[in-house]
């Protein structure tokens, strides 16, 4: 059954689901007394306990993917983010390189299925199979390198960006600040890594990240640098403070913590706007990232405080 709800419905429903996520003081209880969900499984590595918990957390996505016929787009390309990853970890495999990973379960909009791991395939056995699907462009070049990652991360957005048809001119307007926003926040991401893993050049740099920025067709460049600007504050303040130099993986804790925070802020900005639909669907996606890291640190044993210190808070401080 689809189309069943009007925006009224919809709507309402999400404001409900909203503040059912968690809290930074539920993660701090979670990590030190596990729910059942995330305690040791029948699988010594946790991998099965990490698709049982994902499937639980996206079912409210699965149920409302189709409810209202205008979102329906923006509800599929948000779900096809986790089937992306999902070609990241087949790709991985048929490369040979490690990847235990949680299959994430997409349930009836799956292209990739799970038994795909199991079939022995090759790169173009790949291709072939996504041949006439949105994963078709970004795996034409398929092999498992930064500029696939890039790839993957831009056929996401193409396929977000791709979901306003239905929309009306003024929720147009506001998708796209969320997706500019996220834009620039991925732009600093890649830059950084690009630099620090990659020892690239500035004009590396720009070359990698203009894809993105064509997909949406305005500049990302405001955002770019107000995102810089925060960065080298909160850099600023952390040798000020007397604290170890920020790592790599720090730095984009911080930058994505930034971007969750905004969305957090913009859910109650009006009932009707769409900033409500896409900061339920971000701040769940990061909920479930959060979800993940504290089942993985328990899975290697990781202390407490440093499970804790690898969440994202989207509560205004």
């Amino acid at each position: 059954m689809r189309n069943y709800a009007d925006q009224d419905y919809l709507h309402a429903r999400i404001c409900a689901l909203r503040s059912r996520l968690l809290s930074s003081r539920d993660y701090a209880v979670m990590v030190r007394e596990p729910p059942d969900a995330l305690k040791s499984t029948d699988t010594p590595d946790g991998i099965e306990a990490g698709e049982v918990l994902f499937r639980e957390q996206i079912k409210p996505v699965l149920m409302l993917a189709e409810a209202y016929d205008p979102y329906a787009p923006i509800f599929l390309a948000y779900l096809r983010q986790y089937e992306i990853q999902n070609a990241r970890f087949l790709l991985a495999g048929v490369a040979g390189l490690f990847h235990a990973e949680h299959w994430y379960d997409i349930g009836p909009f799956a292209i990739l299925k799970k038994e795909m791991l199991r079939q022995n395939l090759s790169i173009g056995d790949i291709r072939s199979l996504v041949a006439n699907t949105y994963l078709a462009e970004a795996l034409r070049d398929a092999s498992v390198s930064p500029r696939l990652e890039m790839n993957l991360d831009v056929c996401h957005f193409r396929n977000l960006y791709s979901a306003v048809d239905s929309l009306s001119v003024e929720s147009r307007k506001d998708f796209q600040e969320v997706l500019l926003r996220r834009a620039a926040m991925l732009t600093v991401i890649w830059s950084h890594r690009l630099r620090e893993y990659s020892r690239a050049g500035d004009e590396t740099i720009r070359l990698s990240v203009e894809k993105l920025h064509a997909v949406l067709g305005v500049s990302v460049k405001n955002h770019v640098r107000l995102l810089e600007e925060s960065l080298k504050q909160y850099l600023e303040k952390s040798r000020k403070s007397g604290a170890e130099e920020s790592s790599p993986v720090d730095i984009e804790r911080h930058l994505e913590q930034h971007y969750y925070q905004w969305l957090s802020s913009m859910f109650h900005r009006d009932f009707y706007s769409i900033f409500t639909v896409m900061a339920y669907l971000w701040l769940l996606f990061c909920q479930i990232k959060n979800m993940m890291r504290v089942l993985d640190g328990r899975r290697f044993g990781l202390s407490a405080e440093a499970v804790l210190h690898t969440i994202i808070c989207a509560e205004q401080n």
